[in-house]
């Protein structure tokens, strides 16, 4: 999103006109100001800003509330310092920075009241102190470099929360997974292709009678020591998919328990990982009575 909008606070309404002449110099050809500027002529070689004028520090205050509500925000605010009567620039861009955290502020003054460390403390990020008079050149320069810091600050604010977004569906979607597979009456286990159990649900514990601790790094073939299970394992990875297959559980307490199982590779298929040392597979384990 590019953002050209611009506002400018100064009580000297000469000065007003010099910025809108530099930054949209749509018909800065014969203006009276171009001597007051320094521009002989202006040549329209860079993008035209949209430019609102303040002369108060009110009213740029309101201006930056009016463009917020209309979702049109101000990529930066040129400020001066002495606006009298009303308040001074820096609490107008104190007030203006409670509105919008992401607005580029260049606060410009001829004097030396405001020191640039109070100036920094008070509106904490994205600042910078200028001295008057500025040419047309560090005008334009300014108000070029905050329009394109402040889209690249919204690009990355949006990298950053559709990244939030993905991770806060991911952990929805795992902790249903979770759900679902804590409720499952068949025994499911997940294991390396070397046949080291690294994840089972509570249907698991329950069917051999081991408790978790002692299943997770336990070897398929402890489970199932008559069947050779590292068979199944290399035809899942074969094929992608074996399906009823009987086997015998061996449980904790010695018992066997006929068993069927169906295996898959973990994650799609299409995309397995070339070293089979990486792969993992899933065992879905079916009690052989019901």
């Amino acid at each position: 999103m590019n953002n050209n909008r611009v506002l400018v606070m100064d009580d000297d309404e000469q000065l007003l006109e010099v910025y809108s002449d530099v930054l949209n110099p749509v018909q800065v050809a014969g203006s009276t100001l171009t001597a007051f500027a320094g521009i002989e002529k202006l040549r329209i070689s860079h993008p035209s800003f949209e430019v609102t004028a303040a002369k108060q520090g009110e009213e740029g205050v309101e201006a930056v509330r009016v463009a917020l509500s209309e979702e049109k925000p101000f990529a930066v605010a040129f400020v001066d310092i002495r606006m009298p009567p009303g308040i001074d620039g820096l609490e107008a861009a104190r007030r203006i920075r409670e509105l919008d955290d992401h607005i580029y502020i260049i606060i410009v003054t001829a004097y030396s009241d405001r020191s640039v460390d109070e100036i920094q403390d008070i509106l904490e990020h994205d600042v910078i102190f200028a001295r008057k008079p500025l040419t047309k050149d560090e005008i334009l320069q300014l108000c070029r470099n905050a329009c394109l810091s402040w889209a690249q600050d919204l690009e990355l604010r949006t990298l950053r929360q559709n990244l939030e977004d993905r991770v806060e569906e991911q952990n929805r979607t795992t902790s249903f997974l979770e759900s679902l597979v804590s409720s499952l009456t068949q025994g499911l286990i997940v294991a390396t292709t070397s046949g080291l159990i690294t994840s089972i649900n509570p249907a698991t514990v329950k069917l051999s009678g081991y408790s978790e601790f002692d299943l997770l790094g336990m070897s398929l073939s402890t489970l199932f020591p008559q069947d050779g299970l590292q068979n199944i394992i290399e035809k899942v990875l074969q094929q992608g998919s074996q399906t009823n297959r009987k086997a015998t559980l061996k449980s904790k307490d010695g018992a066997f328990l006929e068993v069927y199982l169906s295996g898959s590779i973990l994650g799609n298929s299409k995309r397995a990982l070339p070293n089979k040392e990486e792969q993992s597979v899933v065992l879905v384990m079916q009690d052989g009575i019901t």
